[in-house]
């Protein structure tokens, strides 16, 4: 969905029916993490889940017909009444394809929810009203995945005058839930539209779905904030940027560690309860060490690394005083204490995994002094640690690591009159100049103690909730030494000569948290042999995809890809050379030699016909856009279904895989793994 509306959703909402149609909580869990037994309905139960289900498709395929064809309707407005009734469709369709029959009230709730998306529908076809938004409470609302075009679920508890006061700045409070085997779209709906409302709140709370139960990581991740944006885009005057609260517990806890020192500048307060920091030591039984590209790839998401970023926003951490998941509290601690950092811990007395009351209210309260404070519109200190390019923004500085998976720093200061800045392990740096700075060409900077003026450039900022142009300073590093240059030419400089950064990082599993396609094969194969294995991996992905992110894979043949397709998605191409068209007008941008009898890469040579390249890479179609080889997630339905510690890349941006068995496709060893250097090449062994 686009970023940007040209109608107020506000007034959309509030105007709608005027449009005549004649002409036209977090959840406490425990830590059983398989989900159990499935209690399969009836036949006769099934049959009218079906045909309610049926009746439900049909009048979307009607409202869609009718939206498109109304004067006034842009895009965004149609995808958002459609997404506010497709929710309650994809729900009873996707707890009907994977059999998650639960519990015993599962098939009545999903019937309950067919009946809510019928209601809606009929409401707008028959009235053209979307009245669905209460006077105060529980929503649920929806917005189409930029990821996959899944329509996903979120629900808004509203306060009790929100609807006399829709244009009041508000506090929002997003929350994070926990890992339940039993979760389904179904139950998240269900249980949130009859939740109880306490209406002494004054603050609106937003609960993710986060496509279920993946730690909010890769694709969860991005959905977390796509359900954020997508309520800001609804009611832009009440939505507070300055004022956005994070917590959860139990893996919403780890969400919460994660997200809030990652993105520091996003937040005025984190909560996290419970959870886990850091993999090693939270997942059990794990290889000490692992290979190098995988320990490398724990430092995309271990939230312990990132401890020090805790300087910008207020931590009120919790756990129970008997709950071993107080190690990820304790692992952040440990870091924060010799230098002098708050941070809050508060502990529930003679607590296990749940919250203990009292802590509850004390967390409820420190949260709401902090975004009484808000965040500040404009530090005059930034200090920020990253690892990974994804993560390069605090507040006003924008960082590009040097080499990727090591400890990458920066502390600024803004005098007034001059950035003082000092970095480790940076190439490159953009400086957000304040709102309204004193009129120059040029601002003075002392980098690692060199002294230069950069010139004023106009970047977009699309780090901040909001993006939008801003002034700028970009500083680059050359040959040691730092230089200033405009944005459009450091642009230009990554198109010849690709460099890892954001959008265009690796390792494999990080190109499936933006919008992608699955480009298949049809013409002859090379190989029959890879040729089998390449559409079985395609299936495994395609079925662990809908299982555990919640979405249809996005397909097309490569027969019907389109120059458009090639210039705005991330490209995963299945097949080799001989099957897949789209492979083999490429072969010369690739970092394998791939012939019919063999392969060569990194100055080895393979034997074709049992052994397959799997890799991500730049896309020779589109700057920003990756592409992927003959590989979905590199981690499997027993990690999904283990810890959520286990969802880490396996193979990181490249592995070579040798066939084992001419029987089963999947059955392969690891020959080769690894990852390139921050300009797509092998590393020097």
């Amino acid at each position: 969905m686009s970023h940007t509306y040209t109608y107020s959703m506000r007034k959309f909402y509030r105007h709608l029916s005027l449009i005549a149609f004649s002409t036209l909580a977090s959840i406490v869990v425990g830590q059983n993490l398989l989900p159990p037994k499935k209690l399969v309905p009836d036949q006769t139960t099934l049959a009218k889940i079906e045909q309610r289900l049926n009746h439900l498709e049909a009048k979307l395929g009607q409202l869609a017909g009718r939206l498109s064809k109304t004067e006034g309707f842009v895009n965004p407005l149609i995808q958002t009444v459609l997404a506010d009734i497709a929710i309650y469709h994809k729900a009873a369709r996707w707890i009907i394809r994977h059999q998650e029959w639960y519990r015993s009230e599962y098939p009545n709730w999903t019937l309950e929810i067919i009946e809510r998306g019928i209601q809606r529908a009929d409401q707008v076809l028959t009235t053209g009203h979307v009245s669905w938004l209460p006077e105060a409470g529980p929503v649920a609302l929806g917005y189409r995945s930029s990821i996959d075009g899944s329509w996903q679920p979120y629900v808004v508890y509203l306060p009790a005058d929100f609807a006399q006061k829709p244009d009041k700045k508000r506090r929002l409070d997003v929350i994070l839930h926990g890992r339940q085997p039993t979760l389904t779209e179904v139950s998240f709906l269900y249980e949130h539209e009859r939740a109880t409302v306490d209406k002494s709140k004054d603050y609106i709370e937003l609960h993710v779905y986060g496509r279920g139960n993946n730690g909010y990581r890769w694709a969860g991740e991005t959905d977390v904030f796509e359900a954020i944006l997508n309520w800001a885009q609804r009611f832009p005057e009440a939505f507070d940027p300055d004022r956005v609260v994070l917590r959860g517990f139990s893996m919403g806890g780890a969400g919460a560690w994660h997200l809030g020192l990652h993105y520091p500048h996003l937040w005025c307060s984190v909560s996290p309860g419970a959870g886990f920091t850091a993999t090693r030591g939270y997942a059990k039984d794990l290889p000490d060490p692992l290979p190098p590209h995988q320990e490398a790839c724990l430092r995309i998401y271990d939230a312990v690394d990132y401890a020090e970023n805790a300087y910008h926003v207020a931590i009120v951490a919790y756990s129970g005083e008997f709950d071993p998941q107080i190690q990820a509290a304790r692992n952040i601690e440990a870091r924060l204490k010799p230098l002098g950092i708050p941070f809050t811990l508060i502990i529930g007395p003679k607590t296990d995994h749940r919250y203990h009351p009292e802590s509850l209210k004390k967390i409820l309260e420190l949260q709401g002094e902090h975004a009484a404070k808000g965040r500040p519109k404009y530090p005059e200190q930034v200090r920020f640690v990253t690892y990974h390019p994804q993560y390069s923004r605090c507040h006003w500085v924008d960082v590009l690591p040097d080499q990727l998976y090591q400890r990458c720093s920066i502390e600024a200061r803004w005098t007034g009159k001059r950035y003082e800045l000092k970095t480790e392990n940076t190439a490159e740096l953009i400086i957000y100049l304040p709102e309204k700075p004193e009129l120059r060409d040029k601002v003075p900077c002392v980098i690692d103690e060199q002294e230069l003026d950069a010139p004023v450039d106009l970047v977009t900022d699309a780090g901040d909730w909001i993006p939008r142009l801003r002034r700028a300073i970009c500083l680059k590093k050359v040959e040691q030494r730092w230089r200033a240059y405009f944005f459009a030419h450091v642009a230009r400089e990554s198109q010849r000569l690709p460099r890892k950064r954001v959008r265009l990082a690796g390792p494999i599993d990080d190109v499936f948290r933006e919008s992608f396609v699955c480009i298949i094969g049809t013409g002859k194969p090379w190989q029959e042999r890879i040729a089998k294995c390449s559409a079985a991996s395609f299936d495994r992905f395609r079925e662990e995809w809908s299982k555990y992110m919640r979405g249809d894979l996005p397909m097309v043949k490569d027969t019907e890809v389109t120059s458009d397709l090639l210039a705005n998605m991330n490209l995963v191409l299945f097949g080799d050379p001989g099957s897949n068209r789209v492979l083999s007008t490429i072969l010369d941008n690739l970092p394998v030699r791939w012939a019919k009898d063999h392969l060569e890469f990194g100055g080895q040579r393979y034997d074709a016909n049992d052994h397959v390249p799997v890799f991500c890479y730049p896309s020779p179609f589109a700057p920003n856009r990756m592409l992927v080889v003959n590989s979905g997630h590199t981690f499997r339905r027993e990690d999904y279904e283990g810890s959520n510690a286990l969802l880490f890349p396996r193979l990181g941006d490249y592995a070579i895989l040798r066939l084992k068995s001419e029987v089963d496709p999947l059955a392969v060893e690891v020959v080769r793994a690894g990852l390139f250097d921050s300009y797509w090449r092998l590393p020097k062994e």
